[in-house]
């Protein structure tokens, strides 16, 4: 595991541009990640965006837990149409 780490500065108000820690708790809690997690995932989606020839690194992952990353994301997802799924390959 990396030892790397980045300090990051919460803003006072959600913008367009800038989060609050708030903010990054409760989405953390939504996701079920804890506040790393979540801003790796976040990085990772904003990767995909902004480099999309880059290819997402696939994990050996069982058939039971594919499906219930699946799962969370149906749930966590409605309504959200991702030009590139992380999961469509797995």
């Amino acid at each position: 595991m990396s030892s790397q780490t980045l300090l990051m500065k919460f803003k006072d108000k959600d913008t367009p541009n800038t989060v609050t820690r708030s903010s990054v708790k409760a989405m953390a809690e939504i996701l079920g990640f804890n506040e790393t997690q979540l801003i790796n995932y976040a990085l990772a989606k904003l990767r995909e965006q902004v480099m999309p020839s880059m290819p997402a690194p696939t994990p050996d992952l069982s058939p039971a837990a594919l499906q219930a990353i699946r799962e969370r994301f149906e749930a966590h997802e409605v309504g959200y149409k991702p030009t590139r799924s992380l999961i469509d390959g797995l």
